[in-house]
């Protein structure tokens, strides 16, 4: 009997992090690609014919980087892939942030990776074959492995239509148990790896999807040795009980390639070649400080982009005669989200405005503003769409933003907000709902009486320029592209259209994001003096006052970190 060793290194939700530096805050960062060439470069000279490279998605989107070489970067070819080919990858799955880019960048990724990128549940409507390489097979030291890729199906409720219009996606669960099958007796492979760009459990859950399905793909399709997932950000390796009674490996090691995992799986070979039996045991590596000499390789080979990315991101664009904090968006009217709805307005033309804040925590000082700060003030490439609302479903919407928010308060020492132990670091106090479904709305004067019990807390006392507000009346609303396309569920459950009305409901949209406009506005303006409108605010002032100082403290304290 022989025995033969497999190696397999995962990175996924890398999120734009290519080399170890934050160019956001002009600084030398953790992880990054550069650091995982270095970790599979050290890893190789262990096991050199029998290792298998694989990323898990929403690589070529999240920071300045991936936002230059998306939209600003001249070049015949994506950068990122040269630098995972570069680096050896052997497979990868479309991620949705991926997507969200749009086809003629995602393409185009696609096109220049001397790998295959896989999305079997994403389906092409006119071939009804998924648009997307369903698996792949790949041989080491003659074991036949197949690795089959999932995508979360939770697009059409994040990412507008035009930018996914030729594809509809299945269920994970219903797409892998026909794909397991059919690589079963197709393939006839060794040993099949489920790569899922989506999280083990919770998550947003309809009728129509599940976003994050491990757990349940998992516990209801047998055939899976191994399950690689990400999307969800959370470190996590856990043994899950397939229906026959097998356990199967879930290994997610995190995002920003930071941490990477190991999965080393030791076969039982019959001299014949047939598989008898396998082993797995996993470790997650953090890598955010490694350095060797093949670190130093990445960087010499890609020194170039590194420095158009440092001299584009370093531009100064304006400057900010005040400082700018997201903390302040939770307790009221504040400067960060007012020059959001002010630059709304302004681009789209109507009558009223919904932002929410994208960090946890950041801030922008008075002086002068460069591109980099621009990924503080708005982390996501989203498009600017303007909808009709009914003043009444203005209402419904707020109710349901503020709900998620904030707290019933009885007395002045009950909290203010919805707070909870974070997930990731249970020693850390956060939000027990999403930061970017707290909506607060511009072109209306209103109060949140945080007395009020559900959905009675929001009074909108009249427009902003002082007209009455007229709750049978329809009002032009800007929004972003994923909130006018469902997300958040602020307009399907909060108001309770449903897509088709919504879709109906859309006037505009921006050819481009919304960070794109900001940098225009700020450089047009050249000076911005950012001050909340105070337009809105928590009631009664005394309580609400006693609670914010409080936790202010909680969330945001010396020790807490600036961004989260």
């Amino acid at each position: 009997m022989d025995t033969r060793k497999l190696t397999i290194i995962y990175t996924t939700d890398v999120h734009g992090n290519y080399f170890p530096y934050d160019f956001r805050h002009e600084r030398w960062g953790k992880g990054s690609l550069q650091r995982v060439h270095g970790f599979v470069a050290q890893e190789c000279k262990h096991n050199p014919v029998g290792m298998i490279l694989i990323d898990g998605g929403d690589m070529i989107q999240g920071e300045p980087t991936s936002y230059y070489f998306n939209y600003v970067y001249d070049s015949k070819r994506h950068r990122v892939a040269d630098m995972m080919n570069f680096i050896g990858y052997d497979v990868g799955v479309i991620g949705n942030h991926d997507i969200e880019t749009g086809h003629e960048v995602f393409d185009k990724f696609i096109e220049d990776c001397n790998f295959p990128i896989l999305g079997a549940n994403a389906i092409d409507i006119e071939t009804g074959f998924p648009y997307f390489e369903p698996y792949t097979i790949i041989k080491r030291s003659g074991i036949k492995i197949a690795v089959i890729g999932f995508i979360t199906p939770a697009i059409p409720h994040w990412i507008p239509r035009d930018v996914w219009k030729d594809m509809r996606f299945e269920d994970i669960a219903e797409s892998a148990s026909k794909w397991v099958a059919h690589v079963k007796e197709v393939e006839e492979p060794d040993f099949i790896i489920g790569l899922f760009h989506s999280g083990m459990d919770e998550g947003i859950s309809t009728e129509d999807y599940k976003e994050n399905a491990t757990r349940e793909t998992a516990t209801s399709v047998d055939g899976f040795d191994l399950i690689l997932y990400g999307h969800d950000h959370a470190s996590h390796i856990e043994e899950v009980e397939s229906p026959s009674g097998k356990s199967v490996l879930c290994v997610n090691p995190g995002c920003y390639a930071n941490t990477v995992a190991e999965v080393n799986v030791e076969f039982k070979v019959k001299p014949t070649g047939e598989v008898t039996s396998h082993s797995i045991n996993c470790q997650l590596h953090y890598i955010g400080t490694l350095h060797n000499s093949q670190v130093s390789e990445f960087k010499k080979q890609f020194r170039y982009d590194f420095k158009k990315i440092h001299d584009y991101s370093s531009e100064k664009i304006g400057k900010f005669l005040a400082p700018v904090d997201v903390s302040d968006a939770y307790f009221g009217s504040s400067a960060y989200i007012d020059l959001i709805q002010e630059l709304q307005l302004h681009v789209s033309g109507a009558e009223l405005s919904f932002a929410a804040p994208l960090f946890f925590n950041a801030n922008i000082q008075a002086g002068d503003v460069k591109v980099n700060n621009m990924f503080d003030l708005y982390r996501f490439e989203d498009h600017l769409y303007t909808l009709k609302l009914k003043g009444s479903e203005i209402k419904d919407y707020l109710e349901m933003s503020y709900d998620s928010w904030t707290n019933q308060m009885k007395s002045e020492d009950d909290n203010l907000l919805l707070m909870c132990p974070m997930k990731n670091n249970p020693t850390r106090l956060g939000f027990k709902n999403f930061i970017f479904n707290f909506d607060s709305a511009a072109g209306i004067r209103y109060e949140v009486d945080v007395r009020k019990p559900k959905g009675e807390k929001v009074n909108i006392i009249r427009m902003e320029d002082g007209t009455p507000f007229d709750y049978d009346r329809f009002y032009t609303v800007a929004m972003t592209a994923y909130r006018s396309n469902g997300g958040g569920e602020l307009l399907t459950k909060g108001v309770g259209l449903t897509k088709e009305e919504i879709s109906e409901r859309i006037i505009t949209s921006t050819p481009k994001d919304v960070r794109y406009y900001l940098m225009e506005y700020i450089k047009q303006k050249k000076e911005i003096m950012p001050q909340p409108r105070n337009h809105w605010k928590f009631i009664p002032e005394d309580w609400v006052s006693k609670a914010a100082k409080r936790e202010r403290e909680l969330l945001f304290g010396k020790s807490a970190p600036t961004i989260i």
